[in-house]
């Protein structure tokens, strides 16, 4: 039996959940029975978090598709089942018809980091990318990094963040690097990374051209972290 990813428990659960609002019979109307539900979630724990890894990657190769985030997936999903879910009639049809669903769902994705961006200046959890920090060789946990190497099959940012750059500012130093090629960067008298005890310490973070490196407080608001913002 193959490993259960970190995500695998969630995502099969979400994926029972919604086996129950897939009717099977529609005169009258039937969820999927138990033992499909449960075979349904327990697949999916081993076999969505490996697919859902891969599917950013073909999405990006084709050019004309916009980028989407996990957060604007999720924002999708949480409309998506509050407009089907709650808006509920006492007359049939009782539930909001699937293409409004996805309509209103598809639109709250692309519409609210935006317009949380414009009300509040800094992009939100829902608008930053991923980062690609496993493509880098030479500057985690350095104390004092100067080399950056690119360790993927395509082009990366790595950009080197300082005590006063953050979300929505991008870090000054940023280098694009292609497949295997080596770039210096030069953090000066800094150390990795900041920290209480280490208020001026630096910030490194890895982006998919043309996102670019930035970071922003951790959720402990004692340590920053590297982020990916939208490109402009």
């Amino acid at each position: 039996m193959p490993d259960m990813m970190e995500s695998g428990v969630v995502v099969g659960i979400l994926a029972a959940i919604l086996t129950r609002f897939v009717p099977v019979r529609r005169n009258p109307p039937r969820p999927m029975p138990l033992w499909g539900t449960v075979l349904t979630g327990f697949v999916v724990a081993f076999a969505g978090p490996p697919v859902l890894d891969r599917l950013p990657e073909f999405w990006r190769a084709i050019p004309f598709l916009p980028e989407i985030t996990e957060g604007m997936v999720f924002l999708a999903v949480f409309v998506a089942f509050f407009v089907y879910v709650l808006f509920r009639r006492k007359d049939p049809p009782r539930r909001a018809p699937l293409w409004v669903v996805a309509v209103i769902s598809v639109g709250a994705a692309f519409a609210v980091p935006p317009l949380i961006y414009q009300l509040t200046g800094a992009y939100s959890m829902i608008a930053l990318r991923n980062d690609v920090n496993r493509c880098t060789r030479g500057m985690q946990g350095e104390e004092q990094p100067n080399t950056v190497t690119n360790l993927c099959s395509f082009p990366i940012v790595v950009g080197l963040c300082a005590s006063d750059e953050q979300n929505p500012k991008p870090c000054r130093q940023s280098v694009t690097l292609a497949s295997g090629e080596v770039a210096r960067l030069d953090p000066g008298d800094a150390r990795l990374s900041f920290a209480p005890g280490n208020r001026d310490g630096l910030t490194v973070v890895a982006c998919h051209p043309p996102n670019r490196p930035s970071r922003m407080l951790a959720q402990t608001g004692r340590r920053h972290r590297g982020v990916c913002l939208p490109a402009l």
